[in-house]
């Protein structure tokens, strides 16, 4: 297949621009992939489906603006999208979005492992509320029930770990000191 029969009407080096931007930034968007789907291999998948769709609409892409944002929006879309069409369970949309609202694009691999080294520091109870916010996509209130807590303490709780996160995660890039968190 040509090149200029993938994009019509885009201004000539457009489309290899996106392209190395999108290379440039290909293990990122994986990791970001993968945390919607959680499947090696299907977000393997998504991430070559957004490559093709960037390249499509290389000349939508206004280069004074953030590329990673752009990029990242689209594989979040194509994501959402594999899921629903193979009935797979995913993340609540709302979740997504607050997690993405939080998250910036284009995290590291290197931040996504202190994050986890860092969940682990969390006592039991505290990385089974956020598995029970994150990952089953719980509101406070049902958290609530299931630990016997109030719903206001559950998102007292789960801001603190976060705060808790955050912290560790910003020591841990800065120093090779081992980070003792405070109780949550």
């Amino acid at each position: 297949m040509r090149r200029n029969s993938v994009v019509s009407d885009t201004p000539p080096g457009a489309v290899e621009n996106v392209q190395k931007l999108f290379l440039e930034n290909q293990a990122g968007l994986y990791g970001y992939v993968l945390s919607i789907v959680r499947d090696f291999s299907l977000a393997q998948d998504i991430v070559q489906d957004t490559f093709l769709i960037v390249s499509r609409k290389a000349a939508q892409f206004d280069p004074k603006t953030n590329f990673i944002a752009w990029v990242y929006t689209i594989a979040r879309y194509e994501a959402l999208s594999s899921m629903r069409r193979l009935a797979r369970p995913a993340l609540a949309e709302e979740t997504l979005q607050l997690l993405f609202a939080q998250q910036e694009p284009g995290v590291s691999e290197h931040t996504i492992e202190l994050v986890r080294a860092c969940m682990q520091k969390l006592t039991p109870n505290v990385r089974r509320m956020l598995n029970l916010r994150y990952e089953d996509a719980l509101k406070p209130a049902e958290i609530a029930r299931l630990l016997g807590w109030t719903s206001n303490a559950v998102s007292v709780a789960i801001c603190r770990a976060r705060l808790e996160l955050r912290k560790c995660v910003k020591w841990s890039q800065q120093t090779e000191d081992p980070y003792i968190p405070d109780p949550v």
